[in-house]
Order: C-alpha cells, then structure tokens, then sequence
C-alpha cells in the first residue's frame, strides 16, 4: 500500500513539472521585447527660417538654407534632401537643444524643385520641413533678387579662402583639435578669413573682423576659395 502511494505520488509529481515546463507565462519575453525604451526627449522638430517658399535660385550658385532645429536632449544633425537625395549633412559640434544650420544648397537643375530637411538625435528624426524653390537659368530671370537669401556671402580680404560659420555657438580653440583650450563662441552666419591649415585641412586656422585668431574644424564652415592653398600652420 505504502509502495503505491509512493508511486502516486512521484507520478504527480512529474506530471507537474511538465505542466510548469510547458507553461508560456512562466518563461521569461526575449530581453527589450515589451519593454519599451523611453526615447528620453520626444521627437526632435525643425523650421525652415529662410529662404521663404516659393522663393528663386539660379542654376549652379549656391543658395543659404537657414534651419533651426530643436529637442529636448539634443540635435546631433541635421540633413538636406532634394527628391529623397542627401544633398547637405551637417552635424552638431556637440548635441543641444536648439541648433541653427546654414546649409548650402547648390540646384542643379531648373524649374521647380522641393527640397526636405530633416533633424536628428541619434536614430531619431524629426518630421520633414518642406521648401519649395523656382530655379531659373541667370540673374536676369528672377522675378525679385532680394528672394535670395543674404547670408551666402563671403568676408572679403585677401585670404586664399574665406568661411562663413554654417552653426550656432562654435567653438573657438587655441588649435587644431578638440583638445586644446576654448578661446571663445563664433556666431551663426559669421564670416572669416582663413590664414591656415593642417595637414589634411580638416582644421582651419583663421581671423575675426578685429584681429582674434583662432582654428575651427572645417566642417562647420561654408568654405569660399581653395582652402588647400593655405598654408600649412603648426600650432
């Protein structure tokens, strides 16, 4: 009797054990699925400040596309694309909550064209903001020349090359690279002449109306000339 009910009993037991086996809710999900991360700042967002809709540009002379972008966190980049094509990209110098581009769009072909920015922290992108550009052959077909955007003009001087900040707040440094000392912020759209380079010239050298001299990573400036011509600077 004793003997049965031992064997009762470890028959019971196997047959729960298989039960608990072959149960889905006590088998843990795949790791992040049903857990979803928090994106930690929404969805980036970006406007479009000029040229306004509708405005003209000619074939083949670069146009100033001024866009400022926002989001809690942090804008990484900003991106210009005509017909889905990548035609400007332009990161931050370092992600910030509000970040203004100058972007230059050269058209190469004519009539109507739409162009869509886009901003970005990390992976995630903004909604698309919309421009809409009549792109006639010269000078003498625009309809009103005061529709170009101003801000794609150059320093003068007699600098090989000149550049004109395409960010807000860059930074200033004693040299060519992120390792030596902030000297001060250069604003949006601020033109300078470029006095020298690096090695590769991924680092400009340059000087400020009034004197200040500084370097600045070429990637964040509109670049007039043949900046290869400069000469190389050790710092």
């Amino acid at each position: 009797m004793a003997r049965k009910l031992i064997s009762l009993l470890v028959l019971a037991a196997a047959v729960l054990g298989c039960n608990l086996l072959g149960s889905s809710s006590l088998t843990p999900p795949p790791p992040g699925e049903g857990t979803p991360l928090p994106d930690g700042g929404g969805v980036p967002a970006v406007v479009i400040d000029s040229p306004a809709n509708g405005s003209q540009g000619i074939l083949g002379q670069t146009l100033t596309i001024r866009v400022h972008a926002s989001d809690g966190v942090g804008i990484t980049r900003v991106v210009l694309r005509e017909s889905g094509r990548i035609v400007v990209s332009q990161p931050s110098p370092d992600p910030v909550p509000n970040f203004e581009a100058l972007l230059p769009y050269k058209p190469s072909r004519m009539g109507s064209v739409t162009l869509e920015v886009i901003a970005y922290r990390g992976t995630s992108e903004s909604a698309p903001a919309a421009l809409s550009l009549d792109i006639v052959g010269s000078a003498g077909e625009l309809r009103n020349p005061g529709s170009l955007d101003p801000t794609s003009g150059a320093a003068s001087g007699s600098a090989v090359c000149t550049g004109q900040v395409n960010v807000n707040n860059l930074n200033l440094r004693a040299g060519p690279g992120t390792n030596y000392d902030i000297i001060t912020k250069l604003g949006l759209g601020e033109n300078l002449n470029v006095i020298g380079r690096n090695q590769d010239t991924s680092w400009l050298q340059i000087r400020r109306d009034g004197g200040v001299q500084g370097w600045v990573s070429a990637q964040y400036l509109n670049l007039v000339g043949d900046c290869s011509q400069a000469p190389i600077v050790s710092p």
